[in-house]
């Protein structure tokens, strides 16, 4: 097969095109160029797009049209001498790259039996795993890893052919069956045995129930004729109770007629004797004619010592000097004291000053015509008679002072024989007073005391005082007190009478004379053990019913026996599926072990000549378990290292050795399936990148391959070089 030419409008791509030539194709681009975007358009024309895959990074996100039109390609291609054109559009947004065309180039003849499912496996002979995992080959997918369709290839290359059959996945279902029926504590065996365990419970757990039921059965008989003892008992002890309240019923039917008959005679003897509220009422007046007694017998003593104090007052009134003058004959002496002094000192006043001035005026007059000894002698004079008035008037000041004086004690004489007269009114007011008072209450003691005679005397004629009247009031209270007691004992065995009455047992009442018989037992015990019986027999009752609800939800005896008769089969079918399906995952790995076996070794060896030669000779062998874990021995030590410990560049070249070696084994060689790679050479140095362009280019030769890569050595390297195509995006 060979791609001669593709369009794509397909992520970066819009409408790109790629012209290809047979044999081995050189295509530089920078990075994020397209490279990897033409390299996922080639494995989308052959195998469609996986619609189910979701998220940003699924291939119908990740390579949507960057300008937002709808994804479509085209690709002609030449396959067993015939040429073909295959196109992908996209109808629904749902499905990209969803309508499928076939064609015939140059015609509209599609190409019968293909579609777009089978397309890819029809014209390259593999499925989609398959091609990824040989012919697809990326820097960054060089690494293998294991997957059913290829490990199904590879059982169909060294044994019958068939391509159904695959070590994991046969592997895988037989695990689940292992799993379904046994997976550590989960599956359908633990399940039975669980269900075995639970039925085996069930059914000691039945035959306890019954042997409980049968005890419980037992142990109600017990009861119940413990119950007819206890109540047999009662019946008898209610019959004694019936007779007693008979007997005691007329009891109190005779009690309550002589009570009666007491109360009446009382009461016809004391028909005038009044209540106990009315005695009681008379106790008070009593009580309070007692205390107005009392009071004015205290008022009399007060009114005679007011009086005493009135005399006492008048006395010391009437002793005093002033007596027997009124206030306003002393008011009137007063003002005339006050007034004689007034005029006395005035007078003398004046009288001084008229002499001084005259005497003063005398002398000066008389000096201006007088000689001046004539007026000394008349000055001297002058002089002494001012010295005389001086002293006069000191003697006059000396008498108004006296006078004031003999005022002032006058005042006060009489405001203290004003006091006198003033306290002297006071107490025979209040003498006054005391003595109708103590008269209005010996008045009111005279009514009061006349006003009880009229109550008491009625039920006790011969009280004629106060303390007849106490005697007679305390005898009343007494009979008084009798009479109701006597009415309150005939009342209250009338009604003990009728509340018995009422109280007898319905029915026929047994003779009060005849003699029943008494058990043993008390009534109080067999009162107090009959409830207990009861409640033993209703707890014993429920616990049948409990027993019997619990046996019958657990079904009957014999289909559990047979359900777990069944369960015990179905565990030893189970069990015995077990250990055959163990026994087949154990014969599978032993063949799958001898198809290891039979593959690795050639398929390790071809992947140590490609190795060999990509590396010039420094690695001769090449291992990898079945899940394609690689390991390499260099030439000059038979220890082989795992890939990990190689170099980048060395480990490449070890994935690549092994998928090449892998396309040779796998690929159907008449289909001549073009291998593609995308900067697989990256880590490659300048050495081995031309043994491995060398090898690519011997290879091209019966397949065609193309390189896409970021670096011009490898265009450089190969210039000019036969079946070699270089280009340029």
């Amino acid at each position: 097969m060979q791609i001669k030419h593709m369009t794509a409008t397909f992520g970066r791509l819009d409408a790109a095109q790629l012209e290809l030539q047979p044999g081995l194709n050189i295509i530089h681009a920078p990075n994020e160029s397209g490279k990897s975007t033409w390299c996922h358009f080639i494995r989308t024309m052959f195998y469609g797009l996986p619609t189910r895959d979701r998220g940003p990074l699924a291939d119908k996100n990740r390579f949507a049209p960057w300008d937002g039109t709808a994804m479509s390609g085209r690709m002609e291609f030449s396959a067993k001498g015939q040429d073909f054109t295959v196109i992908r559009r996209t109808q629904r947004a749902a499905a990209p790259m969803g309508e499928f065309s076939c064609t015939y180039s140059g015609t509209a003849d599609p190409v019968p039996n293909i579609n777009g499912l089978n397309f890819g496996e029809a014209l390259l002979g593999v499925g989609r795993d398959v091609f990824v995992r040989s012919a697809f080959i990326g820097q960054s997918g060089l690494a293998l890893d294991k997957d059913a369709e290829l490990e199904r290839r590879i059982s169909a290359l060294v044994t019958s052919g068939e391509e159904e059959v695959s070590f994991t996945e046969t592997n895988e279902r037989l695990k689940k069956q292992l799993n379904r029926r046994r997976h550590n504590k989960t599956g359908l065996i633990p399940a039975l045995e669980q269900e075995i365990a639970q039925l085996s419970a069930t059914l000691q757990q039945l035959q306890s129930l019954h042997q409980q039921e049968e005890a419980a059965r037992q142990q109600l008989a017990q009861y119940e004729r413990q119950v007819d003892e206890l109540q047999q008992r009662l019946a008898q002890w209610e019959a004694l109770e019936r007779q007693d309240a008979l007997r005691t019923y007329l009891q109190a039917q005779e009690t309550a007629r002589t009570a009666a008959e007491y109360a009446q005679t009382l009461q016809q003897a004391d028909a005038a004797l009044p209540d106990a509220a009315g005695l009681a009422r008379m106790n008070g007046m009593a009580d309070a004619l007692d205390q107005t007694l009392e009071r004015a017998k205290e008022a009399g003593e007060a009114a005679l010592a007011r009086q005493a104090e009135a005399d006492e007052a008048q006395a010391v009134w009437q002793a005093h000097p002033l007596y027997p003058a009124d206030e306003g004959q002393l008011t009137d002496r007063l003002e005339g004291i006050q007034t004689a002094a007034r005029k006395f000192s005035v007078w003398m006043a004046l009288l001084a000053l008229a002499a001084g001035g005259g005497a003063g005026y005398g002398a000066w007059h008389f000096l201006q015509q007088l000689p001046t000894a004539l007026g000394v002698g008349v000055g001297v004079c002058a002089l002494i008679l001012i010295i005389y008035n001086s002293i006069r008037l000191h003697r006059n000041k000396v008498a108004a002072a006296q006078a004031e004086a003999e005022r002032q004690q006058f005042a006060e004489e009489m405001n203290a024989y004003l006091q006198l007269q003033q306290q002297c009114e006071l107490a025979k007011d209040e003498a006054q007073n005391a003595t109708a008072a103590a008269h209005g209450l010996h008045r009111s003691c005279r009514e009061g005391l006349l006003q009880l005679l009229s109550l008491v005397q009625p039920f006790s004629p011969e009280a004629a005082n106060l303390t007849n009247v106490r005697g007679a009031l305390e005898q009343g209270m007494l009979r008084r007190q009798k009479l109701d007691r006597a009415q309150q004992t005939a009342k209250e065995a009338r009604l003990r009478c009728q509340l018995l009455h009422q109280h007898l047992p319905q029915g026929p009442l047994p003779d009060p004379d005849e003699l029943l018989p008494r058990p043993t037992t008390g009534r109080a015990q067999v009162q107090e053990a009959l409830p207990r019986a009861m409640a033993n027999v209703q707890a014993t009752r429920s616990q049948l019913d409990m027993l019997g609800g619990q046996i019958r939800a657990m079904g009957d005896r014999d289909t559990l026996e047979s359900r777990l008769a069944g369960k015990q089969a179905e565990l030893s079918r189970l069990q015995g599926e077990y250990d055959a399906i163990a026994m087949a995952m154990d014969a599978l790995s032993r063949a799958d072990q001898t198809l290891q076996n039979r593959f690795s070794p050639e398929l390790g060896q071809r992947a140590a000549e490609i190795f060999g030669e990509l590396t010039g000779g420094r690695y001769q062998q090449v291992l990898f378990d079945r899940s394609f874990a690689l390991s390499a021995a260099p030439t000059s030590d038979p220890s082989p290292r795992d890939i990990r410990l190689l170099s980048q560049g060395a480990a490449d070249q070890l994935y690549l050795a092994t998928r090449l070696a892998i396309c040779e084994m796998v690929l159907p060689a008449d289909k001549a399936v073009p291998l593609i790679l995308d900067d697989a050479l990256a880590n490659f140095d300048q050495a081995r990148m031309a043994a491995a362009l060398d090898w690519l280019t011997e290879a091209a030769k019966d397949r065609q391959i193309l390189l896409f890569t970021c670096h011009t050595r490898e265009s450089e390297y190969l210039s000019g070089r036969s079946g070699v195509a270089c280009m340029s995006l």
